[in-house]
């Protein structure tokens, strides 16, 4: 099978092709024009399995910048796990295992693992559970209030050590490559959306991940009465419905909470699961 990377004049034909397989395209199609939008995707290889027809997509870092080695893309279905598989092999070249991706539906996903013999011989391991995907649709983002003794900012450095120290991952992931780097990444060229008190102490977050999808959604524990969450994520959405982009989360499957937030706030779930997985190869010499 022939792996070809997409070129420049080919974006606009790319972006059609990804918007006529929505919903189950919206990992791959939203990354794709955020990266196209800030620029960035110089700095990705976008790799397709055939052309002009796409069944199965790649966007994934040309060379080590630091941070988690990092893909995103589309599949459309178990059939083409092989050819994923095929995919991801080239996208691996020039990083170092590690590589974690997005955007596969969970039955892709067991496909790809089912091509292997036994666990040993797998390079692939699903990110703890099936993870949900709720989109929120531009009616259904409502304005609240701003609590007083509180105002709207932006992430920014001198917010790092609350949000490195608040996320729950973050000394599993730095073993692995600087968390500090990756946030710095994340900050710096996605939206986000942070309330701190008059005093200038941030108290709640949230910000859009590299494949698209908002997350990282933290209050602080003594102000979680105040809808701050709400506020948060909603600014947020509003923020990036403005720019034209969907709006969407991924949720893991076992985590009600977050569940019964996401839906409080008018996300809608779509119908199929998404798996995040690290992909462990051998290191290129």
């Amino acid at each position: 099978m022939a792996v070809r990377e997409v070129l420049p004049e080919e974006y606009d034909d790319l972006d059609q092709k990804l918007e006529k397989e929505l919903p189950l395209s919206i990992l791959g199609l939203v990354h794709f024009r955020l990266m196209r939008s800030r620029h960035l995707l110089r700095e990705k290889m976008v790799l397709v399995d055939s052309w002009p027809d796409v069944s199965v997509l790649v966007i994934v870092d040309r060379q080590m910048r630091g941070t988690v080695p990092f893909a995103a893309g589309f599949c459309r279905g178990p059939d083409f796990a092989s050819t994923l598989d095929s995919l991801l092999q080239t996208a691996s070249k020039g990083l170092s295992p590690p590589v974690y991706i997005v955007g596969c539906s969970t039955d892709v996903i067991d496909a790809l693992i089912g091509q292997y013999k036994s666990a040993n011989t797998c390079p692939f391991r699903k990110d703890h559970g099936n993870n949900f995907v709720y989109a929120l649709p531009a009616e259904n983002i409502v304005p609240l209030a701003m609590p007083d003794g509180f105002r709207e900012t932006e992430l920014t450095e001198r917010h790092l050590d609350a949000v490195i120290k608040a996320w729950p991952y973050s000394e599993e992931m730095d073993k692995i490559a600087s968390v500090e780097k990756w946030f710095k990444y994340t900050i710096s060229n996605f939206p986000t959306v942070c309330i701190e008190t008059d005093d200038g102490r941030p108290v709640a977050w949230e910000m859009q991940q590299e494949y698209g999808g908002l997350g990282m959604l933290h209050v602080e524990p003594e102000y979680r009465r105040n809808k701050l969450g709400s506020i948060v994520s909603r600014t947020l959405a509003k923020k990036l419905t403005k720019e034209g982009q969907l709006v969407f989360a991924c949720v893991d499957e076992i985590n009600v909470p977050s569940i019964a937030f996401h839906e409080k706030n008018g996300y809608v779930r779509l119908p199929f699961e998404f798996s995040f997985i690290g992909y462990f190869f051998e290191a290129n010499k």
